[in-house]
């Protein structure tokens, strides 16, 4: 699955939020083993401990794919003391081009590596998860 622009978006415009499950980032990993050879996982760290999962209900932000090269960026807010994740456009990105994000977000440290498939100048390999 992908996610699409609908029309043209200017850098730094707001594309969509992730929205799902707020869990422990524990319970996360322990769904992760239970569906293990599933290769959809829908879940987006908030901090240290807890990940939105976006698994079972969530926005169409969770069908973004992964580019070393993306065109949108992840930033985390705060609501009202509730985290928000939404993903703003970091360069021109024009209807039914794909919106794409860096799901390491540059972490070159991750124990946990897929092997990446974005085809981009400059792709790392490998994602870091």
């Amino acid at each position: 699955m992908s996610l699409f622009a609908s029309e043209q978006i200017l850098p730094g415009a707001f594309v969509c939020q992730y929205t799902g499950e707020i869990i422990r980032s524990s319970t996360y990993r322990r769904r992760e083993m239970e569906l293990n050879g599933v290769t959809n996982y829908y879940g987006m760290a908030i901090n240290n401990n807890e990940v939105i999962d976006a698994r079972a209900f969530g926005g169409i932000a969770r069908f973004a794919n992964h580019s070393c090269q993306p065109n949108c960026v992840v930033e985390r807010w705060d609501v009202n003391g509730e985290i928000c994740c939404g993903f703003f456009a970091k360069t021109l990105i024009e209807n039914n081009e794909e919106i794409t994000i860096d799901y390491g977000g540059g972490n070159t440290t991750a124990t946990r590596r897929k092997k990446c498939m974005c085809k981009k100048a400059g792709c790392r390999g490998l994602i870091p998860m």
